[in-house]
């Protein structure tokens, strides 16, 4: 490998990365500040904005902006990157869906093998961004706001407490009717 190179994310062909951006910010998701990329948000005004996102978040906006990896429309140059062989044991079957799959793409075994580990790395490092989202979704608002108001927080409690209680006691009257019939 390249000196220069030090990780798999060199690797990764992007479909419409603008490069890293060289414009001081933060990620708009995360707020990382290394690393970052411009997306461009297609809208329907006469101009399109883009936004500063870490490298995760860029893969997971182009994904749901209809991206696809590998881009079949820019394939990636493997002749330019150094490679290296490797022997993987895997079924007769396999191999043989593998081959026909390839063929109905027009490709060779091998690329459809590379393109399938770089779409393997792309899946995993956008599951651990969906979870890390999840994760932030779902903390609760003392955690997320410092700011909120506690009463308002206490008042809900408190509702939340009379309603149950006022819950409770008509399905316990509804029990003691339904026992008194039998």
């Amino acid at each position: 490998m390249p000196p220069d190179r030090s990780s798999a994310e060199e690797y990764i062909e992007y479909p419409d990365r603008e490069h890293t951006a060289e414009s001081e910010g933060e990620c708009e998701i995360c707020g990382s500040t290394e690393s970052l990329l411009e997306y461009s948000i297609d809208s329907t005004a006469e101009t399109d904005s883009t936004s500063l996102l870490c490298p995760t978040h860029y893969k997971i906006a182009a994904i749901l902006n209809g991206s696809r990896y590998p881009d079949p429309d820019n394939p990636p140059n493997y002749d330019l990157q150094e490679t290296q062989k490797i022997t993987v044991r895997v079924p007769r079957a396999l191999v043989e869906s593998a081959d026909s799959i390839a063929e109905q793409q027009g490709q060779t075994r091998s690329e459809f093998v590379r393109d399938g580990i770089q779409m393997a790395i792309e899946l995993q490092e956008i599951d651990e961004a969906f979870d890390e989202i999840l994760s932030e979704a779902v903390q609760s608002p003392d955690e997320t706001e410092p700011n909120t108001d506690q009463t308002e927080v206490d008042t809900d409690a408190e509702t939340d407490t009379e309603f149950l209680k006022e819950r409770i006691r008509t399905l316990e009257s509804l029990l003691e009717d339904s026992i008194g019939k039998i």
